[in-house]
């Protein structure tokens, strides 16, 4: 055990040694950052709603859905990067390594700005056809503006941390996030308080806070003392066929992301649909999805390790290594959802007293939470047979899992069960999350039997040995 923390203090070899408590090292720093994340977004919350008003509040909380969805496709797509970075790293090539580096920061700069400059002409459009409120239109457009304006920060932030992650490096993204973060806490309180600044205040802190995050991030990639390679901008351009590459591996984990959320809008339009004008019931579905983000960081952590450990060692071509990786991080996935179960039957009201103040707002969300809290582990089965399914570089069939049953069946579900009377609630409305994860998760797993018996043969099968300049990583390491 000793051997393993100090290995954990430099870029982790996810090929060699004990591979169950090196799962977990790597895992909590992800699990960290992701909450850290949700953390500041409460901050952004609570400071403009004490610092300017409760509809101010709202407006804010009414882009989450739409932010969440813009994230999670791109942040899919940026795991392309992981897995070929990874799998570069395992089978000892600096060179496919580097190319994988610099080709996609450059993609991410240029399609954060084309996605930032869309987003922000067509704000209002996109927030009637999520059915934002007419009383929140005029504030949300203008926060949802300025976070596209800082959108190709975000995205640089995003693919910065996972080409860290894939060099066994999960603590650098921690890191700056915590740095951006108290940026974006300290600047929340000076534009909202003394300059009242309201809505477009929180915005402009969150942009200043990503700002820092992507000239952090560049720099880990630059100056890491134990990186695999390293970042220059000598040697930034788009290699042709590596783009094709991470868009041919990513593009289907973007493409999940968003048929994954997608139903999200639905269910957010759908919610306003039980019992209009009551803020109670809305506020208490927003404090409940908050604390849900919190409890998924466990699940995308988990499901984040399993990718890149089993990535790593495919391109170490170690079959014994891969199948430990998913037996290793189905048990800390396992462990993780028991603390949530527990964590929800035992401290319901002590979680929603930090959202809310009402008994009507804490009655609702607390449908949704207890629904969620006690099936979460069906979520990490289908969250991590598709994190196993992107590590051996067969990232379709998930994207088509997501697209048939957290989609098509959760939108025909909405649409045509839903708006019956007896089934026009909370309870079964919040029921179709589970209802499809298990028909997710058998899809997945179903995959997974198929396709990792042919994974393996092709991995038994000879291969070229690596040139000799391959061998060495482009950093030599301190002895």
């Amino acid at each position: 055990m000793e051997k393993v923390r100090k290995s954990s203090a430099r870029a982790m070899d996810m090929t060699e040694g004990n591979l169950f408590w090196k799962i977990i090292l790597f895992a909590l720093p992800v699990m960290a950052t992701t909450m850290m994340q949700l953390l500041y977004v409460t901050i952004d919350l609570t400071t403009v709603h004490y610092g300017d008003s409760a509809e101010s509040m709202g407006a804010i909380a009414s882009n989450n859905a739409l932010i969440n969805l813009i994230i999670v496709v791109f942040t899919g797509v940026s795991l392309g990067v992981n897995v070929l970075l990874s799998e570069a790293k395992g089978a000892k090539n600096p060179e496919k390594a580097e190319k994988v580096m610099h080709t996609s920061l450059v993609f991410a700069l240029f399609s954060g700005i084309f996605v930032g400059i869309i987003g922000f002409l067509f704000s209002d459009d996109l927030l009637r056809m999520m059915g934002t409120e007419a009383h929140y239109m005029e504030k949300a457009t203008l926060y949802l503006r300025i976070y596209f304006g800082g959108l190709p920060f975000l995205m640089i932030y995003n693919y910065a941390a996972q080409l860290l992650r894939a060099q066994g490096d999960s603590r650098s993204p921690f890191i700056i996030l915590a740095i951006s973060g108290v940026i974006n806490v300290i600047f929340d309180c000076i534009f909202v308080f003394p300059f009242h600044m309201g809505v477009a205040g929180v915005g402009v802190a969150t942009v200043m806070s990503e700002g820092v995050s992507c000239v952090l991030g560049v720099f880990a990639l630059a100056k890491g003392r134990r990186a695999y390679v390293r970042f220059s901008f000598k040697k930034l351009h788009i290699d042709k066929a590596t783009l094709f590459e991470v868009l041919r591996v990513g593009l289907p984990s973007g493409l999940q992301g968003f048929f994954f959320s997608l139903p999200n809008v639905f269910i957010q339009s759908s919610l306003y649909t039980i019992d209009p004008g009551n803020v109670d019931l809305e506020n208490g579905a927003t404090a409940a999805a908050n604390i849900e983000g919190y409890f998924f960081a466990v699940i995308d952590a988990i499901g984040a390790a399993s990718m890149t450990f089993v990535a790593a060692n495919m391109g170490a071509r170690n079959k014994k290594n891969i199948v430990k990786s998913i037996l290793y991080a189905t048990i800390w996935g396992l462990i993780g959802c028991a603390i949530i179960a527990l964590l929800t039957l035992t401290a319901n009201r002590a979680l929603f007293s930090l959202f809310v103040d009402t008994d009507e707002a804490i009655e609702a969300g607390s449908q949704r939470l207890f629904l969620m809290g006690v099936t979460y582990s069906i979520n990490l089965l289908m969250n991590l047979s598709a994190g196993v399914l992107k590590g051996i570089k067969k990232p379709l069939y998930p994207m088509i899992t997501t697209m048939i049953f957290c989609t098509g069946a959760r939108i025909v579900l909405i649409l045509t069960v839903f708006p019956l009377e007896q089934f026009h609630t909370l309870t079964w409305l919040y029921a179709l999350f589970p209802i499809t994860w298990v028909l997710a998760a058998i899809s997945n797993g179903i995959f997974l039997a198929i396709l990792l018996p042919k994974v393996f043969k092709q991995l038994d099968e000879p291969t070229k040995s690596p040139a000799p300049e391959q061998l060495e990583p482009a950093v030599e390491e301190a002895k």
